[in-house]
């Protein structure tokens, strides 16, 4: 707005009409926002809690005023329950992380574990069905379809040579 009043101060024959509606609407939009903050502050809709006031009018509490961390059993419905691991606190799904059996639980670093190409052959000897052969290689062994089927196939060439 002060250029505008400079330029009109500038040039004569512009004329004052544009500085002044614009003062004229500069002063019109700040009285319009504080009447609008005085009446927002008498109904007590302010976005904000008021200087020293109630923090309950204007504000959506966020958090409940109860403390969870002494009694954690009264919020741990069906999807797990809160323990305290390493300093922190966490949920524990049961059922998510199955519980291991001393006797099942393999050392993997032994080396004697089974080839893709030995557990093919072993399940094919065994007379175990070809899709479950595909099915059960593609889950133990995290290879594709193809990769399952190319090994049954060079299985049996093999045994059949």
């Amino acid at each position: 707005m002060l250029t505008t009043i400079l330029a009109a101060a500038t040039e004569p024959h512009r004329g004052w009409g544009g500085p002044v509606a614009l003062g004229i609407v500069v002063v019109a939009y700040a009285t319009g926002a504080a009447l609008h903050w005085e009446w927002r502050k008498r109904r007590g809709d302010l976005p904000s809690p008021a200087e020293g006031g109630d923090n309950r009018r204007g504000v959506n509490p966020q958090l409940s005023e109860v403390s969870d961390t002494d009694d954690t059993t009264a919020d741990t419905p069906w999807w797990g329950r809160i323990v305290e691991r390493g300093g922190r606190r966490v949920r524990v799904v049961p059922g998510a992380v199955p519980e291991r059996d001393p006797e099942l639980d393999w050392d993997l670093e032994e080396g004697d574990t089974e080839t893709l190409e030995e557990a093919v052959d072993r399940m094919d000897q065994d007379g175990v069905p070809y899709a479950e052969i595909v099915r059960r290689v593609m889950a133990d062994y995290e290879v594709s379809e193809s990769t399952a089927k190319r090994r049954i196939r060079e299985s049996r060439q093999a045994r059949a040579a």
